[in-house]
């Protein structure tokens, strides 16, 4: 089959597994072509009764709730941003890993007007935490504070660094950490490949003679292979949190971040097992660094931008502990950077073998 043809059929194949799996979702609001979520604005200072939503409101209003002490104010980013500055007595709910708050949800009052916020108008955290909280918590009156932070700190409003009340979280550390692993494995064998290519290529000399004659074009495959099968694996069991990752990066339309969401997992699962077994090498070798030159701006137009967002790139949720979502990007930037020179060098060291087999 050649390369093209290889390329159509596993993209073919991906497409058809997340249809199948879209067909056994049980999620009904979770549709093929997503719907843009659309909040109403409060044009008054008066909080609707019976509302049937969460509503957008203004820094006039926000302000105005602040003041009178009429509302609950709640920071959905995370401790890291939370604590580099904040308006004055909010909460601090991170949306990625709300279920780790649980014991301070509890203790507000569902009946109290909250008013949620993140970092402004392209941060999407405090709507999906509206969303949450009125949806799935059954909060009678939740409004979305679009300016966020950002408008508020230029506004010279209440702010402080650290909260007065201490919010602790049920989250656990475990001492088996395979993110970690799967970090370490991926520095330590880039390394280890990138001196076996270069020393066959005769740029650098090393005092160990029997790293040129080492076979080890398969290593990259079976690294990159096992990174797609452990990124895929949680995105499709939960292809929607994974699309509401989609959706927090701000850069593609909202009706493809579903089909995103259902076919991406089911590519990256096809990658790495046929880059595992060999099959399709030509058309999977390429696919994958397709795909980590894409990972790879996502995630740096994320930092640039300064959208505070987890990577959604092994899990569909971050972990509690962790502070800085931003840190987290940076570092995942550096590995698929790594990812995607072993995927590089594992092309060329196959074409160094067909060229040297071609003058035989």
């Amino acid at each position: 089959m050649t390369h093209k043809k290889q390329i159509i059929f596993i993209f073919s194949l991906a497409i058809v597994l997340g249809l199948i799996r879209f067909s056994f979702l049980d999620d009904p609001e979770f549709t093929l072509i997503k719907k843009e979520r659309i909040v109403e604005t409060i044009s008054s200072f008066s909080v609707p009764e019976d509302m049937t939503s969460p509503m957008a409101i203004n820094i006039e209003f926000a302000q105005n709730l602040f003041n009178e002490k009429l509302a609950v104010f709640v920071d959905a980013r995370d401790s890291e941003d939370y604590n580099s500055g904040h308006i004055e007595n909010a909460v601090n709910i991170p949306f990625d890993y709300y279920e780790d708050y649980e014991d301070a949800i509890n203790n507000m009052d569902d009946t109290f007007t909250h008013v949620i916020y993140c970092s402004g108008e392209d941060c999407s955290l405090s709507m999906d935490l509206a969303d949450y909280f009125f949806n799935e918590l059954a909060f009678e009156k939740v409004l979305i504070f679009e300016g966020g932070w950002p408008q508020w700190r230029d506004a010279d409003l209440p702010s402080s660094l650290n909260s007065s009340v201490i919010v602790e979280t049920t989250a656990k550390e475990t001492e088996f950490d395979l993110d970690k692993i799967i970090s370490w494995i991926t520095v330590i064998s880039a390394i280890f490949i990138a001196l076996h290519f270069l020393s066959i290529k005769g740029i650098i000399s090393l005092p160990f003679a029997g790293l040129n004659t080492l076979e080890i074009s398969v290593l990259p495959r079976i690294i990159l292979g096992f990174v797609f099968i452990f990124a895929s694996y949680h995105k499709i069991l939960d292809p929607a949190s994974f699309s509401d990752n989609i959706h927090n990066f701000h850069l593609t339309p909202a009706a493809v971040e579903n089909i995103a969401g259902i076919v991406l997992p089911w590519l990256e699962l096809i990658l790495g097992v046929f880059l595992i077994f060999g099959v399709f090498l030509e058309g999977s070798t390429s696919l994958t660094i397709g795909l980590y030159i894409f990972f790879i701006i996502i995630l740096s137009q994320a930092v640039f931008r300064g959208i505070d967002v987890h990577c959604g790139c092994f899990k569909t949720e971050a972990d509690a502990g962790v502070a800085d979502l931003k840190m987290g990007l940076i570092k995942r930037i550096g590995e698929d950077f790594l990812l995607l020179g072993m995927a590089f060098i594992y092309k060329m060291k196959n074409k160094i073998i067909l060229s040297s087999k071609e003058h035989e």
